[in-house]
């Protein structure tokens, strides 16, 4: 049995048209690598556990949680909400964290369900 690909049995070139008519634009690709990519680190992925199981939290109370400096939360932090999956409220000299919406959250807890199957 021939699998689609193989020599003997590829897509005709309508087909790859199809395919390719389908696919997203080069714009969206890269625009989805970068929101991947800014997930891509242990830090930021321990930032989205905890915003996760309390929707506020200022660098301090991260950097203790996750055993850092404030200075090494806050570069994380920053990286986070230039790629849109945190956002920022200040009260007073503080400055609160979370996550930026629901398509974050659902990313994340897919991520999760994925790596327990």
């Amino acid at each position: 049995m021939a699998i689609k690909g193989d020599k003997d049995d590829s897509l005709s070139c309508e087909e790859l048209e199809q395919l390719n008519s389908k696919m997203l634009p080069q714009d969206d690709v890269e625009m989805i690598s970068e929101f991947f990519k800014a997930l891509a680190d242990p830090t930021r992925i321990s930032i989205v556990d905890a915003l996760e199981h309390h929707e506020w939290l200022c660098v301090s109370d991260l950097a203790s949680l996750l055993g850092l400096t404030k200075s090494a939360v806050s570069h994380q932090l920053t990286n986070m909400r230039l790629n849109k999956l945190v956002r920022v409220k200040r009260d007073g000299k503080r400055v609160f964290y979370a996550l930026n919406d629901l398509h974050v959250e659902k990313v994340f807890a897919m991520a999760v369900t994925h790596i327990h199957e």
